[in-house]
This record gives structure tokens, sequence and C-alpha cells, in this order.
């Protein structure tokens, strides 16, 4: 039957109507409930406060916890499980242990295995997120095994955090570390955090990594993990890695043998400055200048000339760190003036300003540092000569 423009838009518009009520009125039902459920915990959490006083008055003694008198109906538990979870989460130590003792006494790591095998995937994740919290390690082997099946879910990362938090053997966490590089190569920053979570001391697990693996993603989440912190064993295993045919692995190889510069001679720091990446050259000067390392002087006066303007950026600030003989050779670079790539004279001369502007700075605050500006500002006008420059401290 033909329908008139206005009729079928009426018609529409009825339809559009009915289905945009149906959605309030879904939202509201869906409100209710939960407003409902969270009433209903709330109550259950109330009913339990004596219990939670008896927990926060004992958790320091040397006896176990126990269970709150009496059967809890599932409401119950649930309610007493949410506050023991928001517990364990803020603590650690055998603080931590006690409580997950109660959980596993009280069932609830059982429960929580046993939906950890829910046809549910959205309960299976809770199921992972709970054991997680509670730590338990005889839950390692199921928790790696549904991280499998995850395979390159994002869930899959909820997962491997709970594995993590109850492996209690660097070997599970080896195999976690393999399935995250297998399905999530891109992630690797996350990884190590999520490793990191684990109570394990994750240094030996890296420095094996480094010594037995050829995979650059494994590699690269090693080298991830160690950032900040290196064991001896860590530390020898990074050298071979400086000739790795992937540059990221080579870069970050040598970021963390930068960080232990005591441990490398002054030769080996010496290659670092000469070596073919510039984001190593780069690190490695600005190394010599923190750890103002004197013998490498005439190498930084070298870079100042290389093709890299960070590499020429990072030199020109380490030798103004290298006390007053760094600071002679600035003024030398500066009165020689741009090198074939342009900016050498110009760096040199910025950070001859910026020392001398630090050093009045100085000899204004304490009359004692006087003479060093004197020093240093002889120097400049000595050596660079510019016209117009009156420094003078009083």
């Amino acid at each position: 039957m033909w329908m008139e423009p206005i009729e079928q838009a009426d018609t529409v518009l009825i339809v559009l109507g009915v289905a945009i009520a149906g959605g309030f009125a879904a939202l509201f039902a869906m409100r209710n409930r939960y407003a409902a459920s969270a009433d209903r915990m709330q109550t259950n959490l109330e009913q339990q406060r004596d219990y939670f006083a008896y927990l926060s008055a004992n958790i320091d003694g040397p006896a176990p916890l126990l269970p709150p008198p009496g059967r809890l109906n599932p409401l119950q538990l649930k309610a007493v499980q949410s506050k023991l979870l928001e517990w364990i989460e803020t603590i650690g130590g055998s603080h931590r242990d006690k409580l997950t003792a109660l959980c596993r006494e009280l069932g609830l790591v059982e429960l929580e295995l046993r939906r950890l095998r829910s046809f549910k995937h959205g309960e299976r994740i809770e199921a992972a997120y709970h054991l997680g919290v509670m730590r338990p390690p005889e839950c390692t082997g199921e928790l790696l095994k549904l991280l499998e099946q995850e395979g390159g879910e994002p869930t899959a990362f909820v997962v491997a955090r709970a594995a993590a938090k109850c492996a209690d053997s660097l070997d599970d966490l080896y195999r976690l570390l393999r399935l995250l590089a297998q399905y999530h190569p891109d992630a690797r920053r996350l990884i190590a955090d999520i490793a990191a979570s684990s109570s394990l001391d994750t240094a030996p697990l890296y420095a094996r990594l480094l010594r037995i693996e050829t995979d650059e993603t494994l590699l690269l989440i090693a080298l991830t993990g160690l950032s900040g912190r290196i064991e001896a064993e860590a530390f020898e295993a990074l050298e071979p890695h400086l000739l790795s045919g992937h540059k990221e692995i080579r870069i970050k190889s040598a970021h963390l043998l930068l960080q232990y510069p005591h441990l490398l001679s002054s030769e080996r720091i010496g290659e670092l400055i000469r070596h073919p990446d510039w984001e190593i050259r780069a690190a490695a000067v600005k190394t010599a200048g923190w750890q103002q390392l004197e013998s490498q002087l005439e190498a930084l006066v070298q870079s100042l000339t290389d093709e890299q303007w960070w590499v020429r950026h990072y030199s020109a600030k380490s030798l103004s760190q290298l006390g007053f003989s760094g600071f002679e050779a600035l003024c030398e670079a500066a009165a020689a003036g741009s090198s074939e790539h342009g900016t050498a004279g110009e760096l040199a001369l910025e950070a001859v300003h910026e020392e001398l502007d630090r050093a009045a700075a100085e000899a204004s605050r304490e009359t004692r540092q006087i003479p060093r500006y004197n020093r240093l500002n002889f120097t400049f006008r000595r050596i660079v000569g510019e016209p117009g420059i009156r420094r003078h401290a009083n």
C-alpha cells in the first residue's frame, strides 16, 4: 500500500521513539539493578564489621587469621572477599601471606579456580584477576593455560599479570614471557611491567635471556626490564649485544652499560664514543660528562665535529663539566669557529657562555668563588677574544 512521504516520516519517528524509550527503560533497569546490588553489598559489609575489626587487630600477631564464625551465604562470602582483596592489594610481606592463607581457608581460591574454567569469557577474566590479587602459587599453571588460550586478545594482559603475581619460579615467568612475546611482540614495555609485578627477582631471568635467547622480542623485553638495575651476571651478558644486527638491541645494551661507567674501562667508553650508531655515541659522550671522565677530553673535543647534532650538543655540555681543562678546550673550539657540519663553534661558544654565567652567579653568592670566575673569564678573553665582553665579579 502506498504511503505519503509525511506518513512514512511519522512511522519512522514512531519507531525511533519506541526504540529510544526502550533504550532508556533498559538503562534505568540496569542502573536500578546495580544500585540494588551495591546496597546488598554494603549491607553485608556492615554485617561483617566486627569480623573486619578482628582481622585488623590480629593481622600483626603470629597466629593464623580465623574465618568468620558460622556459615556464610554466597552474598556474605562475596562481601568478605571484596574486603580481603582490597586489603591484599595495599599491603605486602607476611601480612599479605596471612590474608592469602585466609582466602584459601575460606574456599575463595578454589571458588575462583572453578570460575576460571567457566564457559563465560568475562567470568574467566574476572576470576583470573581475583587469583592474581590473592597470589596462590598453585594456580600459576591454570593461569598460563588460560593465557595461551587468550592468545592475541587484549584480555591476555589481565591473565598474564595474574600469572606473574602467582608465579613462584623463574621457569613459570619464562613461559609467560615467551607467550606474551609470541602474541604481543609490540607491547614490550607492558610485558616488562607485568613481569615486575611478580614477587620474584627477575634480574637472573633477564640475564639468562641475554645469554641464551636469539628472539629479538625476548631480548628487548629483557633489556627493557633491566633498565635502571644491573646485576653483575646481566652486566656481563650485555657486551655481545653491542654487535647485534638489530639496532634497538645495540642501543639499549649500550645505554644499560653506560648506566654503570665505573664497571667499564676508559678504553671501552672511548670505543662507545666512536661507535657507528650515533645514538650510542651521544649516550657515551653524555656519560663522560656527568661522570667527569677527564680521560675522555680529547674524544669529546673530536666529537664536537660529529656529523650528528645531538653528539655535538652533548659533547659541548660534557666538556663544560670537566673543570678548567674542559672549559679551555671549549674556548679553543669556539675560537676555531664552525666545523664542516656548521655548529661546532656555536655550540662550544654557547657552552662557554653558560659556564661563565654559572661561575658569575656563584661568585656573586660566595666571594671564595671569585678567583675561579676570574680565571675562567681571563681564559675566555685570552683564547676567544670576543669583543664587547666585560665580565667582572664584585
